[in-house]
């Protein structure tokens, strides 16, 4: 089980734990479902050549992120982005 964006949420994953907050939802517990291993398997679907493109672009736009835990998962959320806007077209 783990801890998964709502955004990584797909079709047929099953809830570990009921989710509930009265200001919003932005995570939910899903059973077999690992974060990292989720977005490896949506690394493997984009050429390396296009990432170092997404990456490079994202670089000039943030600041280093190492350390920032906000920004990095702002920066995760939006190369994640970048890569479904390429698989997507």
């Amino acid at each position: 089980m783990g801890i998964l964006n709502i955004n990584d949420l797909k079709e047929g994953m099953t809830l570990a734990a009921d989710v509930k907050n009265k200001h919003g939802i932005p995570d939910a517990d899903v059973e077999g479902a690992d974060r990292d291993q989720l977005h490896q398997e949506e690394m493997k679907t984009v050429s390396p050549e296009v990432i170092a493109v997404i990456e490079k672009e994202l670089n000039e736009i943030f600041p280093p992120v190492d350390g920032n835990e906000l920004m990095s998962e702002i920066y995760r959320i939006v190369k994640k982005l970048k890569i479904r806007q390429v698989v997507e077209s």
